[in-house]
């Protein structure tokens, strides 16, 4: 079988989640025998990694249709799957192409929670941003967004979300997401029902990691609390995990524990700025780093986002045994977290709770133990194998 991802840009394992499961997935189907060639809309700059051994430039011209559906052909593609494609206008591009080579099935894949749309944007963020630079046009429409009232926010987000997902429901043979709870939310936002059991397929993300913390090295974790993550509010939301690190070191409990935050992004300065003005004594901004070191020595994990498609960071940390804290605001946590076993669950928002769950495990070492070896031994369900056992199945 011949496969072909499509992806916004050049395929780099570093740059996001997504492209590091394509990375994984490309690297693992071609250990099956299977061949796989790349696509994308990076039209800028030449082909320079090694995954594929040919890569199809796009752009959004009925032109560009013809070509790829020329590649397609070229290397007899059976499977085309779709890894990035927003806006949408680049979905269909791919979806005319394959729509002209007969035997060709197209799988889109939704890599975040359906209906994230209707969470609105952080006000803060926005004006921090407007005030002190980035994209400020993009952030004074978010902005502007920010302030309407919620029942006209919602009607605009319904009417753009009915059609978006009706699009991605017509344009692809297979949806393929995170999670089987994710399937009655994109029937409810594209106002349709599948009613031939055939058109979503649920699989979740594979482990990043090919090793676990051994057992024993849980008990020399150190002191810290870790957060892995792209600096950025509107879907992250580390404001808050700010703040409750504010009334973590307000209660005083916890003097030798610290705060680890790995990774960049767009709103670095408005976090740096906030922990400044929460005068955060025991957090340190450690910028981009690989991650797995932080998970090794960290004893628990927190994670704030307002939501998630499937949380690689979490089963990250579960791998490392770092216990996961987080909010429950995506349903696709519950396949990975049991409340209480290998990981906490949050009620979305509640700052006072998390802040208590977070003391409690950081006052208890038994606890913390109990949980770390639940999380490495039950996240082993989504080893690489598993899941492209998982996805050999879907191809078929």
């Amino acid at each position: 079988m011949n496969i072909l991802f499509v992806n916004n840009s050049e395929v780099n394992p570093l740059n996001s989640g997504i492209q590091r499961i394509t990375w994984v997935l490309a690297q693992a189907f071609s250990a099956r025998g299977m061949k796989c060639y790349g696509a994308n809309f990076e039209t800028n700059t030449p082909a320079t990694n090694t995954l594929f051994p040919d890569t199809q430039k796009l752009d959004f011209t009925e032109r560009a249709s013809a070509e790829l559906a020329a590649f397609i052909r070229k290397y007899n593609i059976t499977r085309v799957i779709v890894q990035e494609c927003w806006p949408l206008k680049k979905l269909a591009v791919v979806s005319r192409a394959t729509r002209q080579v007969e035997g060709c099935k197209l799988l889109y894949c939704y890599h975040s929670m359906p209906g994230k749309e209707f969470v609105p944007p952080s006000t803060r963020a926005e004006l921090y941003r407007l005030l002190h630079g980035g994209n400020r046009m993009h952030a004074l429409k978010k902005g502007i967004v920010a302030l309407l009232p919620g029942g006209v926010y919602r009607r605009i987000v319904t009417r753009r979300a009915r059609r978006d997902y009706s699009f991605i429901w017509e344009a692809a043979d297979e949806i393929v997401l995170l999670s089987a709870s994710y399937i009655p939310l994109v029937e409810q936002l594209a106002g349709k029902a599948d009613r031939t059991g055939k058109k979503f397929r649920a699989i979740g993300n594979s482990l990043s990691f090919q090793d676990y913390l051994p057992e024993e090295e849980i008990l020399h974790k150190r002191k810290e609390v870790v957060i892995v993550s792209r600096l950025s509010e509107r879907a992250k939301r580390l404001s808050k995990a700010l703040k409750i690190w504010k009334q973590v070191e307000e209660g005083g409990r916890f003097p030798d524990w610290r705060l680890k935050i790995v990774g960049t992004g767009e709103d670095e300065r408005y976090y740096r700025q906030l922990a400044k003005r929460l005068r955060l004594k025991q957090a340190d901004f450690e910028g981009r780093q690989d991650s797995k070191p932080y998970y090794r020595r960290a004893a628990i994990c927190m994670q704030t986002s307002a939501y998630e498609g499937f949380s690689m960071v979490v089963t990250e940390a579960q791998q490392m045994g770092a216990v996961p804290v987080v909010f429950e605001t995506y349903p696709a946590i519950n396949d990975v977290i049991q409340n209480g076993r290998n990981g906490v669950l949050v009620p979305p928002g509640n700052i006072e709770k998390f802040a208590g769950a977070l003391e409690r495990l950081m006052g208890n070492a038994e606890e913390r133990e109990r949980l770390a070896r639940h999380a490495i031994a039950d996240c082993q369900q989504f080893d690489e194998g598993h899941i492209i056992r998982e996805w050999t199945a879907c191809l078929a």
